[in-house]
């Protein structure tokens, strides 16, 4: 039965509640009417309506949330473009390269159109020792700010750590004579590139403008001191000898300083001067582990009873585990002195010698000393391990030949291959071995092998590039070129070397022009770019084209063998072969290929 004041589905109010929970709902649904936001919100109005300073404090309240909304919503990006450089530094300065890399790209995302930016993501791929990002970032920089000889300058500066010369050179390009002319860093640059390039009277002059800019400062005068010691002029050379000595001491340059001059005494023989900078050298803060060797190879030629004692400390220091063991036994192996190192190892406990890195480096040294029966038992009684077990292999192979053990070598040589055939690491760290022992033809088979692997087929076909390259093999340079262009076509300098390589071996004509014809709108003041191009050209007949690009730039081909070559071969071409014949001449026949050469000489005749 229905009940008149009640809903089905439920208990009546009335009868089921007690006088305490029927107050409790009472007052829950005044307060719900109470605070409902439509009647909160006529209340306020009530109230405005009927309180005149009430209204004019709720509507300038309401006004200023609105404008500081307004003004925050513009205020904080500003705030953070504005600070982002000073935020980045701070990170950078205390060592914290990951927060500062999340300031710098959230910076290049608000303000890929501010230079400055750009200029600190250089910054900070300097701190974080990526030079090659460093030069990518600062090069950005410029094209932002064309007109800042700074940031030209910083681009330079970059592009030169990060080993390309040309580039820095082409940034440097970029700057006013007379600023370039007024800036002892614009100096030092272009004196590095002479220096790099062996062109040592436009370094010297360099590093001696940047010298008078400057006044006598260690980052002039070190470099100085390095190039003016290869002076014929006695006079000279004793300058430069005294300017690298005054900076010996120098926390910041004195192991710069004392490398060169450990590096001098050791190509002159001067014994008391190798003593003297190797120990100088050896206790200098700076000294790294890559300088040890040369200090070591110092004082054995120098006093071999003091490199004795020296080396007594060095074995009792090192015998504490492999690794260290390895180290020593390297050093030792690098100066010619594998006996002391052949003699140490065999009083030390095999399960720190027997295993790697140290069993490595000793079988090396077994190697150097021509202890082939030693060599032999040294590999067959070691644990190399996994990782190193093509190693293991190679070393045995070259135990067994050298004892003409013929099938056993052969045996070996299977099984590496097989490894290298799957294991593209292997094969080569095991090719840059054997290429080291002479054994080219079995080198090549193993670079062949890598360069099919994902992962490392590029550093494998660079290194048979420049075993090509040694062996003036034009046919072999065009192969790997060409491999290397379909795994790296954005690569100009690896498309140029395409380009050129197949004109000069007379394939892919079509090909090596288009690449040709792209990297010198790409980077018109290349001249190796232009040269190539006059090259492609040339050799397919079209001689007057060829002389017409080179033309602008025909009075580089002294500082250009690319030009020299290319615009000789098109003067001969060109029927004026008395021109061409000095041209062609200047070049030097080591830097050529035999069909390079085969090219000169047809053209001279």
């Amino acid at each position: 039965m229905d009940h008149p004041n009640h809903e089905p589905g439920g208990p009546p109010e009335d009868q089921t509640s007690s006088p305490f929970q029927k107050k409790w709902r009472r007052r829950r649904a005044r307060a719900s009417e109470t605070f409902a936001p439509r009647n909160l919100w006529w209340r306020l109005l009530d109230a405005l309506e009927a309180h005149r300073t009430l209204r004019r404090t709720f509507y300038v309240t309401l006004a200023l949330l609105v404008a500081g909304g307004a003004c925050w919503a513009w205020l904080y990006p500003w705030w953070t473009r504005r600070n982002a450089i000073r935020i980045t530094r701070q990170w950078m300065a205390t060592g914290h390269l990951d927060y500062a890399a999340e300031v710098v790209k959230q910076a290049l995302a608000n303000s890929p159109e501010r230079p400055e930016v750009w200029q600190l993501a250089a910054e900070l791929a300097r701190k974080a020792k990526k030079p090659a990002e460093a030069a990518y970032y600062s090069h950005y920089a410029t094209t932002l700010a064309p007109d800042n000889p700074a940031l030209m300058l910083g681009w330079a500066a970059d592009a030169l750590l990060a080993e390309q010369p040309e580039v820095a050179e082409r940034a440097l390009a970029g700057l006013p004579d007379s600023f370039v002319a007024g800036s002892a860093t614009a100096q030092r640059i272009a004196g590095e590139i002479a220096r790099r390039r062996v062109q040592l009277t436009a370094a010297r002059g360099h590093f001696e403008a940047a010298l008078r800019l400057d006044g006598p400062v260690a980052i002039d005068e070190v470099p100085l001191g390095g190039i003016l010691i290869y002076s014929r002029d006695a006079a000279e050379r004793q300058n430069g000898l005294a300017l690298l000595a005054k900076w010996a001491a120098d926390p910041e340059w004195g192991a710069a300083a004392l490398r060169t001059l450990l590096g001098d005494a050791l190509d002159h023989d001067d014994r008391p001067a190798m003593l003297k900078w190797a120990e100088a050298l050896r206790a200098h803060p700076r000294c790294t582990l890559t300088d040890i060797p040369n200090c070591l190879l110092g004082l054995s030629k120098a006093d071999n009873a003091h490199f004795a004692e020296v080396l007594v400390l060095l074995e009792k220091k090192s015998a504490v585990n492999s690794t260290q063991i390895a180290q020593l036994v390297g050093w030792l192996n690098q100066i010619g002195r594998s006996h002391e190192a052949v003699q140490w190892v065999q009083g030390l406990p095999t399960e720190l010698t027997g295993r790697a890195p140290a069993v490595i480096t000793i079988a090396e040294a077994f190697r150097q000393i021509s202890d082939w029966p030693g060599l032999n038992t040294w590999v067959a009684g070691s644990d190399w391990g996994r990782d190193v077990e093509f190693l293991h292999l190679a070393y045995s192979m070259l135990a067994a030949r050298q004892l003409g053990d013929t099938s056993r070598a052969d045996e070996l040589w299977r099984t590496l291959q097989s490894d290298a055939q799957t294991t593209g690491l292997h094969a080569l760290f095991a090719a840059d071995t054997l290429y080291t022992w002479g054994w080219q033809s079995e080198a090549v088979t193993l670079l062949e092998m890598a360069a099919n692997q994902s992962g490392v087929a590029v550093e494998a076909l660079g290194t048979l590039a420049r075993h090509y390259q040694t062996h003036r093999d034009a046919e072999g340079q065009y192969r790997i070129f060409r491999r290397l262009h379909a795994l790296r076509s954005q690569d100009a300098a690896v498309a140029n070397n395409y380009a050129f390589f197949a004109a000069l071996t007379g394939n892919d004509y079509g090909t090596a022009e288009q690449i040709a014809r792209e990297n010198k709108a790409r980077a018109p003041a290349s001249l190796d770019y232009l040269s190539t191009y006059a090259f492609v050209i040339g050799m397919q007949g079209r001689v007057d084209e060829a002389l017409a690009l080179l033309k602008p730039v025909a009075g580089e081909w002294k500082k250009s063998s690319g030009v020299a070559f290319a615009y000789g071969l098109a003067l001969a071409g060109a029927g004026r072969k008395d021109e061409a014949r000095p041209i062609l001449g200047s070049l030097d026949p080591a830097t050529l290929s035999l069909r390079e050469e085969e090219l000169i000489r047809a053209a001279s005749n």
